[in-house]
């Protein structure tokens, strides 16, 4: 597994809590505007309101200011699957199966810039999927929609997989609608989750 960039602490008060955030926030804003080339932890302090000196009490170099933007973004992601879903509970599976794709769309689209550098630039940054615990998470929540509703909850790893790469496939390029984008995304999983259960031998490429 490669070695993640570590934050030097883990902020304990609400001001430091507050510190953080502004920086994370600035960094987000310098990545989805200049990319990765344009971000520098003077450029992060400086746009945050903080001093370097604050910076660094936390961060020690740029590369875990992306970390941590990969870290908030799997906070992030799990928080709008669960309300997606719980804003959808009782409406059949492929209903709530578009809101979901919708809901995640939305996150992505807000700063696609942003999502660039953390997905195709810099996605070493980011810890892989075993040994993430928002990821693991994630995968249990979707587990546990899928056996609501009926279906294989064997099949939530590969429909996830699948969810990941077409969102980044598809959101990170500009073009389509979001409408087009939720209609075509959701189809695609729907008919993955609609394969009779031999559907699940088919092999990973």
């Amino acid at each position: 597994m490669p070695m993640i960039p570590q934050a030097r602490k883990q902020p304990g008060q609400a001001r430091s809590r507050h510190v953080v955030a502004a920086i994370l926030e600035a960094t987000a804003r310098i990545l989805e505007r200049d990319g990765y080339a344009g971000l520098t932890t003077n450029r992060a302090a400086e746009l945050a309101g903080v001093g370097i000196g604050s910076l660094y009490q936390y961060f020690p170099n740029k590369q875990a200011l992306v970390a941590a933007l990969h870290r908030r973004h799997g906070e992030e992601t799990l928080a709008t699957v669960r309300e997606a879903l719980r804003l959808s509970a009782g409406q059949p599976w492929p209903a709530q199966l578009e809101q979901l794709v919708s809901a995640c769309l939305r996150l992505h689209l807000a700063a696609p810039g942003l999502y660039r550098v953390l997905e195709r630039e810099w996605p070493q940054f980011d810890l892989p999927p075993a040994d993430n615990p928002l990821d693991l998470e994630l995968l249990a929540c979707v587990e546990a929609w899928l056996a609501d509703s009926g279906l294989p909850a064997a099949r939530a790893p590969r429909l996830l997989r699948m969810a990941d790469s077409l969102l980044h496939g598809l959101a990170l390029d500009a073009g389509a609608e979001q409408a087009e984008l939720t209609r075509c995304i959701a189809a695609a999983l729907s008919a993955y989750l609609a394969l009779p259960a031999d559907g699940d031998k088919i092999s990973t490429l």
